[in-house]
């Protein structure tokens, strides 16, 4: 079998490929994937660099976004659009997958529609538990659409839905990962912080802001985001650093990208987080029962960021902060409270039943429709 492998969410598209190269050595792998996460400000996507780490072929790949309204935004998105379906006729044609596996987002879809005309199959699999913007029209293409969640096969065409679960990398769930070396010994617990792979402004900001506070209590590991042309969190994260007192220093460090190696130990051995509610890091939190403060991105899709954090702060393992709400103030005030509760919200989380064989479904389900 040969794998075209697609779309914007890239930490269950990675979870696939480990799976497929441990188990199903003789199948081939490309991967249609993002040169940039952030176009305009040049801001390098991770995907080349992790896909290629793999040894699977990499092809950069461009298409319209649709989430500018201005009459010149919505002009260039179409013209990137037709320009990326030719552009992924060109690639299917070329590369001759058996079949197509989407990770749903903007990019997928040119692909999944020039799969459909080649009659290449298509499966895509959604995230979430609601069906983001691109997978509502894969859909209408796909064979079949792999969903996370049980209630999300209602939001789909009648038989196209297979529950899945989420994907999951297999690396996380080592037994004994290695502490990284970047990471000192320290008798304080540990606050993970994460804005996903692209890092968030604003938390990047609010953590700035209250650095000082946050270091008399915890031992900070701060995952910041890639650098662009426009700004490098991570300078100014250590510029805010280096006003520390030099006995706290030691207790903030603050990296752009963390593997999924030192995430394994990170993960295993974190007392809190906070985090923004992407699927897969709600999904990881809920595994390693990590009590966690949520800052959902409020122009998620569909409000999908919330629903995502809505699912554990409703077991009661973890707490609820709008974007709209966020200060100084309100991280301190809900890690105090996260701080008196650690130990139930942890227990609670425990109770969180999480599928590890969504690998397994989701490659069976590209088996079962594939030109093989």
């Amino acid at each position: 079998m040969k794998l075209l492998i697609t779309g914007g969410h890239l930490t269950p598209a990675l979870g696939l490929i480990d799976h497929i190269q441990a188990q199903h050595t003789s199948d081939e792998i490309v991967f249609v994937g993002r040169e940039y996460a952030q176009e305009k400000s040049k801001q390098p996507s991770k995907e080349r660099m992790e896909v290629e780490k793999r040894n699977v072929e990499f092809i950069a790949f461009r298409s319209g976004k649709f989430t500018e309204y201005s009459p010149v935004a919505l002009v260039n998105s179409l013209v990137l659009a037709i320009s990326g379906f030719f552009h992924a006729l060109y690639i299917l044609l070329k590369t001759r997958p058996t079949i197509v596996v989407s990770f749903g987002s903007y990019l997928a879809v040119p692909v999944a529609i020039a799969a459909w005309i080649l009659q290449i199959p298509v499966i895509s699999h959604e995230q979430t538990r609601t069906i983001g913007s691109a997978n509502r029209l894969i859909q209408y293409v796909a064979k079949a659409m792999a969903v996370s969640y049980p209630e999300t096969t209602n939001l789909l065409q009648p038989g196209k839905g297979v529950l899945t679960g989420n994907v999951l990398r297999q690396q996380l769930l080592q037994k004994n990962p290695t502490r990284p070396e970047w990471i000192r010994p320290s008798e304080k617990p540990i606050l993970y912080i994460t804005g996903g792979s692209q890092g968030s402004e604003v938390i990047n900001t609010v953590v700035s802001q209250c650095l000082p506070q946050l270091v008399k209590d915890w031992c900070v590991i701060h995952q910041c985001g890639t650098t662009s042309q426009k700004r490098s969190y991570k300078e100014e994260l250590e510029a805010a650093r280096d006003q520390l007192k030099l006995s706290q220093q030691s207790n903030y460090v603050v990296k752009e990208w963390i593997s999924v190696d030192e995430l394994s130990w990170i993960y295993r051995n974190a007392d809190a987080s906070i985090s923004r509610a992407g699927a897969n890091t709600t999904l990881e939190i809920a595994m390693f029962a990590v009590p966690t403060i949520f800052i959902p991105l409020p122009f998620s899709k569909n409000d999908e960021q919330l629903l995502n954090a809505q699912w554990l702060t409703q077991t009661g393992g973890a707490l609820l902060i709008q974007q709209k709400d966020l200060t100084k103030e309100a991280i301190l005030e809900a890690l105090e409270q996260l701080q008196h509760s650690q130990k139930t919200m942890k227990k609670k989380l425990q109770l969180v039943s999480i599928p590890l064989d969504a690998d397994n479904k989701l490659y069976a389900l590209a088996e079962k429709f594939s030109n093989k």
